[in-house]
């Protein structure tokens, strides 16, 4: 008997992915790996914890924004979010 076999892509997706793919636990799993690194960011670059508070919603904003552009992702994720993070910083400057 001939079994025929399926062999999927089993690529795993990465987080900004998984919410553009509206995965409900995404989202959790964005703030729990890149939270501290976000918000040690906004604390360098704001002169409050109350900016440094506003700034890191922005971030996290701005990645659930650009997830919608995900599939084109090609870059390391902690690039991206590193980037995602220095260009609303380099905006809240001005």
């Amino acid at each position: 008997m001939l079994h025929t076999r399926i062999i999927q892509n089993t690529k795993p997706s990465t987080i900004i992915q998984r919410i553009a793919g509206k995965d409900k636990t995404a989202v959790k799993d964005c703030v729990d790996v890149y939270g501290n690194f976000i918000w040690a960011l906004a604390r360098k670059f704001t002169a409050s914890t109350e900016e440094a508070e506003a700034a890191a919603q922005e971030i996290f904003h701005d990645i659930w924004r650009y997830s919608e552009r995900a599939e084109k992702v090609q870059s390391a994720e902690s690039v991206l979010i590193a980037l995602i993070a220095r260009r609303r910083l380099i905006k809240y400057l001005q």
